[in-house]
């Protein structure tokens, strides 16, 4: 087993993991051309079983992506955690993962330490049981929403993301919708699914959220809809399980250094 730096036929590899397992491959390919020397492999022979990778903010550093097969031992993903945290740029920044709770033991074996749950909220696909007007799809168009987002995603992080947001996050399959009080970014995540990341509201805006979720549904909705959610947000909760979403797997913000000062209240999907 080869642990180390990603090797140059990258595309055709996450090509071939995401076929294995549910494999953000977009996302792992545009944090690669962005910064490759945050990004690490596992390979068995010639085949990538596992993949990590970091994206720095000048104030904060996220674990983006951090997918393995199932072949892949505890040892060798430890491995890859370890080699990731030894090759960031500073000692100061804190680090950020939102990590299942098979990977919260193995984050805490590098002294992580959790920040917030979280939830995947999951909506199993089929039509849309409510009506959905023209005068409310206008509402909600992405005319204005990278000034929106700029705006909100700033108050929610506490730090400015907008080059990830747009150079790295979005692609082909973005469907971005927003309101004066919101923003939502959707995108394909493979055949059969659809991700909402992120998703930002201003505090008390559950009509415009509402709208929103709607949009996503409405235009996605025969698709499964996936979302990681705060799950001590008693108003973010009972929005997705009013839209028939199911809680279906725990989530930990976890941090090393120290942690984040989000406003979780603002965050409807990480």
């Amino acid at each position: 087993m080869f642990v180390g730096w990603i090797r140059p036929n990258i595309e055709n590899d996450l090509a071939q993991l995401s076929k294995e397992l549910l494999c953000d491959k977009h996302l792992c390919y545009r944090t690669y051309k962005y910064n490759m020397s945050l990004c690490f492999g596992a390979y068995d022979n010639d085949k990538l079983v596992g993949f990590i990778s970091a994206f720095a903010w000048e104030n904060s550093i996220l674990i983006n992506n951090f997918y393995y097969t199932k072949t892949l031992d505890s040892e060798t993903k430890v491995r890859l955690i370890g080699l990731l945290l030894r090759n960031l740029p500073t000692k100061e920044q804190p680090i950020l993962v939102l990590a299942n709770e098979y990977e919260k033991e193995l984050f805490s074996q590098a002294y992580f330490k959790e920040y917030a749950s979280f939830y995947q909220a999951i909506h199993q696909g089929g039509g849309v049981a409510f009506h959905f007007s023209h005068a409310t799809a206008k509402s909600i168009s992405g005319e204005n929403y990278l000034s929106v987002a700029n705006q909100l995603d700033i108050q929610a992080f506490c730090m400015e993301r907008m080059h990830y947001l747009k150079e790295v996050m979005q692609r082909p399959s973005s469907l971005p919708l927003c309101t004066p009080n919101g923003f939502l970014h959707s995108y394909a995540l493979g055949e059969r699914y659809i991700k909402i990341a992120p998703w930002i509201m201003k505090a008390s805006a559950y009509s415009d959220a509402e709208k929103l979720l709607r949009g996503v549904l409405y235009h996605r909705g025969l698709k499964k809809v996936i979302a990681l959610i705060p799950s001590t947000i008693r108003e973010i909760t009972d929005l997705y399980e009013m839209y028939k979403f199911e809680f279906t797997q725990s989530y930990h913000l976890m941090y090393l250094r120290q942690p984040p000062a989000f406003q979780l209240d603002m965050i409807y999907a990480f």
